[in-house]
Formats: C-alpha cells, sequence, structure tokens
C-alpha cells in the first residue's frame, strides 16, 4: 500500500490530473475527487468503504485514471471532505449521493458510467445498479442483502445470531428512536482484525484526519434495515461483476455466492482473486488492477 499519510500532507501522484469539485446532493454539499482521462473516456464512479473517503485508494484509483478512465470518487455524505453538515444521515442519502456523482459525470464527461465499491461502497454499487439505468455496468467488491440472516457472519457476532437477526433488527430500531446520536465505534460490530490484520494500515485508518471510526446507530440502522429488492427483482438492467477476494476474512466467500446467486442481472459473473485479505483495493493494488482494468473495458 503506497504511503497514505503521504497522500494526505503532500498530496496525490499527479496533482495535474486531479481535481476536487462540491455538489449538492440531498440539499446539502459532498465532494467529489476527480482523477482526469480525456474527456471521451469512460467514467468509473466508485464508493469507499466504511467510514473512509476516495483518498484512501488513490493509489488505486489513480491507477484506474492511467489506463484510460476518467475516475470520480464520491466522498459520502458526511464523510472524507464533504462538509460535517449533519449530525444524522442515512444509507438512502448515501444512494443519492451516487445519483447526484452519476449526473454530474454525464454533464462533465460522456454518458459511459460504471460504478465500483469495495465494503460499504461495494453495497452501495449493488444497491444502486438496480436503481439508475444510466450505468453501463456495476463493479461491487464485496455484496450484502440485509434482509438475510446469513448476514450476521459479515459482523463480529457470532453466526448463531441468525437466529435472532430480526430480534437484533428490532433492537437497533428501538435504539434509533431513543437514542439516534449514539456513537458507535467500528470494532463494536465489526471484527477490526477482520478488516485490516495490518497495524500500520489500522493505525492510519485510526489517525485519519478527514476519516472517523464511529458511526451513530441512525446510520448503522438504515443500513442493516436498507430494503435491496432491487437487487433480486430484476431491477437491474446493467451486466454486474462481483469482485471477490476468495479469502476475503470479512466476507465469507460461502456468503458472497449466496448473495450472487440472488443477484437478477442481464449478465452477471464473479471476478475472484486468490487473496486473503479484505482490503484488496489498498494491500493488493498490484496484484489485481491489471484483471479488473481488463474487466471493465470489456463493457466499454
Amino acid at each position: 500500500m503506497k504511503d497514505y499519510d503521504e497522500v494526505l500532507l503532500k498530496g496525490v501522484s499527479r496533482p495535474e490530473y486531479y481535481e476536487e469539485v462540491t455538489i449538492k446532493s440531498n440539499s446539502v454539499p459532498i465532494v467529489l475527487s476527480i482523477w482526469k482521462s480525456k474527456k471521451e473516456d469512460p467514467c468509473i464512479i466508485f464508493f469507499p468503504g466504511t467510514m473512509t473517503h476516495p483518498l484512501f485508494y488513490e493509489e488505486f484509483l489513480n491507477l484506474l485514471s492511467l489506463n484510460g478512465f476518467n475516475v470520480i470518487g464520491v466522498h459520502l455524505v458526511c464523510h472524507g471532505k464533504s462538509p460535517r453538515v449533519k449530525e444524522l444521515y442515512s444509507f438512502d442519502e448515501m444512494l443519492q449521493n451516487g445519483k447526484d456523482a452519476i449526473s454530474y459525470a454525464i454533464g462533465r464527461f460522456n454518458n459511459k458510467i460504471f460504478i465500483m465499491g469495495s465494503s460499504q461502497g461495494g453495497i452501495l454499487t449493488i444497491a444502486l445498479a438496480g436503481l439508475d439505468n444510466r450505468i453501463k455496468a456495476a463493479f461491487p467488491h464485496n455484496i450484502l442483502i440485509p434482509a438475510l440472516p446469513d448476514s450476521i457472519c459479515v459482523t463480529r457476532f457470532p453466526n448463531s445470531f441468525k437466529h435472532i437477526y430480526n430480534l437484533i433488527i428490532m433492537t437497533m430500531k428501538m435504539g434509533r428512536k431513543v437514542v439516534p446520536r449514539l456513537q458507535l465505534h467500528v470494532s463494536f460490530y465489526l471484527d477490526v482484525k477482520k478488516v485490516t490484520r495490518d497495524k500500520e494500515i489500522y493505525g492510519k485508518l485510526e489517525r485519519d484526519p478527514i476519516g472517523f471510526m464511529k458511526y451513530p446507530i441512525y446510520f448503522l440502522t438504515s443500513l442493516f434495515c436498507a430494503d435491496l429488492k432491487q437487487v433480486y427483482d430484476g431491477s437491474i438492467k446493467c451486466p454486474v461483476v462481483v469482485l471477490v477476494g476468495k479469502k476475503d476474512p470479512l466476507f465469507p466467500f460461502e456468503y458472497t455466492k449466496k448473495v450472487f446467486k440472488l443477484i437478477k442481472a442481464p449478465h452477471k459473473e464473479m471476478l475472484i482473486f486468490d487473496e486473503d485479505k479484505h482490503l484488496i483495493m489498498n494491500e493488493c493494488v498490484d496484484r489485481i488492477i491489471d484483471k479488473i482494468v481488463c474487466k471493465v473495458k470489456e463493457f466499454v
């Protein structure tokens, strides 16, 4: 992984091809990080993982751009460089961020729009694929359908808790009503050792001046209660390529295959990497970039 502290302190690798713009989404400002290629080149819109932002993936996104793509990384509502203008925000607002980023990309570049995201960003990607027909193809890294009790396997709670999954969801809904602003550290619901075993990378996540390590229960409830029926009801009109680390410690391969079977799309496939890390777009960039670029170009 590239020295992330360097990116934050000294800027991106190719500043002459990078810019940041602010747009309105849900009536509040959000920031877009843009790695520019030619105006006529396809555009990949990227959604980052839990509590991070596009600059955490700078090496990967810069390489995508060098391979002939305009790349737009979305600083989701109140994340990254987007102003912290709201105490409470929801998964649905993030979906709207995605739609607004697509509108910006079409107006700025062209209508050859691809979407991609990692971890929580992968969930946004597969959800958005069924909500916006302007997308040419979707490339989620990690997929999840919150309504499935088996989704408990992605959390730090025992798999046996799937038998009381509905009770857990009910408890979260109560918490959202009673203490919506209650901040929960990522380690409360995720096993951080499964996110990354690299102490240096985890340390950078904790020290990130524009990231954070807590979410309000209001947001977490909106995520775990999100209705993603569009993933399996035929709403998806574009190809879907699921990017999978075969030994991903956070998203078990068996769970990913179960969700993959439910996806209804004109074309779907899995692009599998023999990696044992969750943050493959950070820790395995040199081993995954060429396969991803070749796959995206199949749909241009």
